[in-house]
């Protein structure tokens, strides 16, 4: 009985000894494929550590997750006895004649200004830009530094377009760069039809990817076999021309646009992540940013093309037309009756851009203020022509300026402040997005009050503002004659060539 028991006891055993060493083996499986895993984990934040360390991985003009570029011609090129960087030719068509010296001396601080042509100073030069006038207050309000503000404004060029040569500039030895576009987004036509059928999570995984330093280390890798430096990382995406080819600039180019609102959520997720990219560059290379929103006009410029919203019979179409025909009748002697028959238009088309600018006149005769900026800012954001900043791209702006903590400007609110009219309009806007030269000066005294906020600037004359002024006035008026009228010239062929007839704006 004894030994019974005893075999049976160790049976027992020997079943529980194999049942442990099987726990055992189980545990050490899941320890080892744990280990393996976080190994593989660490390589990632090991490399990233690696790129800080050596300080590679900086972002590039191919980290563009939405286009690419046939290839790029650098802004600026070395004079002749190579004391100084000036403007390229090949750029010339596009940007004004700038140029700086090669050395930067001790007390030299240097402003890089970044944009389109409402920086470059359209229709007119940059001697009446805001990039000037910030130069001249800047010496007057602190004239123991050397100031040089170097006006990096494109014809047309949109904000994937700046980002190249903000990189660029890095070299150039930069104390601070603006930035200020908004305008230019819709102005060439990509194809964003790949990045239509690319999820948001997925767009937003790759924005979150790429500001990893070894992300964009390991994607330059993949790259360094390509015909272009600048393709993007995604061979189905666009790429686009070396220079700009805007559609108005082709005969027939308003006809080219038609509503699109995949394409239009495409645009602006785009120009979020180029505001998101021109952040961490400047981070990166410790160069203080400031963000300008640009003006538009809003009262004096209608939109430059309607289009009826998808199912609008011909018989409604007809009635719309009836009621905007009656209310212009009435507008100078009912203006109410005028807001009525206009409120009828927009009920019957919402998308019908057109109806939304006539109610906005119709309210501001009626004193509605509020309810007329309200009508003129969805006329703008209705335009099939989107020229003018669209309140999408204005949030996406505020969007990366709040999650990347930018100092920020708002230009249009700032004219606004000092405007006669309730409404942005042709007060300090010569056109539909272009400020006065009283705007460009308001400009560029809000941007010297908040580099002396910063510490940037020492405003050591008390007087700066009221003789920086004086200078403003100085100033334009030693300008010829010449350069009034090739800026009315220029203002008239900018109006046609916004109306699609063509005519490239110098």
């Amino acid at each position: 009985m004894e030994s019974g028991t005893t075999q049976l006891e160790r049976g027992f055993g020997m079943e529980g000894h194999t049942k442990a060493s099987s726990r055992n083996r189980k545990t050490r499986l899941i320890w080892f494929r744990l280990s393996s895993i976080l190994i593989g984990l660490s390589f990632f934040p090991l490399l990233e550590f690696v790129c800080f360390v050596a300080d590679i991985g900086h972002p590039s003009t191919s980290d563009d997750p939405f286009v690419g570029f046939k290839g790029i011609r650098p802004l600026f090129t070395p004079s002749e006895d190579g004391s100084l960087w000036e403007t390229s030719r090949a750029r010339l068509g596009f940007f004004a004649p700038q140029s700086f010296t090669a050395s930067k001396s001790a007390d030299e601080f240097r402003i890089f200004v970044f944009g389109g042509s409402t920086v470059q100073g359209n229709p007119f030069q940059p001697e009446t830009s805001f990039t000037t006038f910030l130069e001249q207050a800047l010496n007057v309000a602190s004239p123991g530094r050397r100031w040089r503000v170097i006006n990096c404004g494109g014809i047309s060029y949109a904000s994937y377009r700046l980002v190249p040569i903000m990189q660029e500039c890095l070299q150039y030895e930069p104390d601070l760069y603006i930035f200020c576009e908004g305008h230019n987004e819709f102005l060439e036509d990509i194809t964003y039809s790949e990045v239509r059928e690319s999820s948001d999570a997925i767009a937003g995984v790759y924005s979150s990817l790429s500001r990893f330093r070894s992300f964009r280390l390991l994607s330059s890798l993949l790259k360094a076999d390509s015909e272009s430096p600048y393709q993007p990382l995604d061979p189905n995406h666009p790429v686009l021309p070396m220079e700009v080819d805007a559609l108005l600039d082709h005969q027939g180019g308003l006809e080219h646009y038609h509503r699109d609102d995949q394409h239009a959520d495409a645009v602006v997720r785009h120009f979020q992540g180029n505001i998101e990219r021109i952040a961490d560059i400047c981070s990166t290379s410790k160069v203080p940013l400031l963000i300008l929103k640009p003006p538009c006009n809003l009262s004096d410029c209608p939109p430059f093309k309607s289009q009826y919203a998808a199912g609008i019979s011909p018989e409604k179409q007809a009635t719309l037309t009836s009621l905007l025909d009656e209310a212009s009748v009435s507008l100078a002697t009912n203006p109410e009756a005028s807001v009525n028959l206009l409120k009828q238009a927009v009920q019957l088309d919402e998308r019908f851009a057109f109806s939304w600018y006539h109610l906005g006149h119709a309210l501001l005769a009626c004193y509605r203020v509020d309810e007329a900026q309200t009508a003129f800012v969805r006329a703008r954001d209705e335009d099939v022509c989107p020229l003018r900043m669209t309140s999408a791209l204005e949030r996406a702006l505020e969007d990366a300026v709040e999650s990347k903590d930018l100092d920020f400007i708002d230009t249009a609110e700032l004219l606004q402040q000092h405007s006669t009219s309730p409404i942005p309009g042709d007060g300090l806007l010569v056109d539909h997005i272009h400020p006065s030269f009283e705007g460009h000066q308001l400009i560029a005294l809000r941007i010297v009050d908040w580099m002396s906020s910063k510490s940037l600037a020492d405003l050591q004359n008390r007087q700066w503002r009221s003789e920086s002024e004086r200078q403003f006035r100085e100033h334009v008026g030693s300008l010829d004659d010449i350069y009034f009228l090739r800026g009315r010239r220029a203002l008239r062929d900018l109006q046609g060539w916004a109306a699609g007839r063509a005519t490239k704006p110098k």
